[in-house]
């Protein structure tokens, strides 16, 4: 599994608040390496309607079976709102995606701050 931060703009998807120009999202990708990890994140995320821009970072590779662990430390509070370690061990045979919480940026002035947005329902399965 590997983690693949991706910066969006809003394109056509109709889900970000309209004072946003887009979103930073963590994809999370099932796939043999990391080339296809990102073409899955990206595919997906375009199908939703968002632009691509650029990836953030490196790709990491996510030992699964440390999945709960990493959930507790990255995302804490979206804890009941991603997959669960037993959820995931089972989608692991076969391609998929999901995304960490949405944190949305507005166009560049002064004193703009993220935005946290939810993960909610971002969780696809290919």
């Amino acid at each position: 599994m590997y983690l693949v931060n991706v910066k969006l703009g809003r394109g056509s998807n109709g889900t970000l608040p309209s004072t946003l120009a887009g979103a930073y999202v963590s994809a999370y990708a099932t796939a043999p390496d990391p080339e296809s990890a990102t073409r899955l994140a990206v595919s997906k995320l375009t199908s939703k309607g968002f632009e691509f821009l650029a990836t953030q970072g490196p790709i990491s590779r996510l030992d699964p079976g440390e999945w709960s662990r990493h959930v507790a430390q990255s995302w804490p509070e979206f804890i009941d709102e991603l997959p669960k370690q037993e959820e995931l061990a089972a989608g692991l045979e076969r391609e998929m995606v999901f995304f960490g919480p949405f944190v949305g940026y507005e166009r560049r002035s002064e004193g703009s701050s993220p935005r946290h947005e939810s993960p909610g329902s971002c969780a696809s399965r290919r």
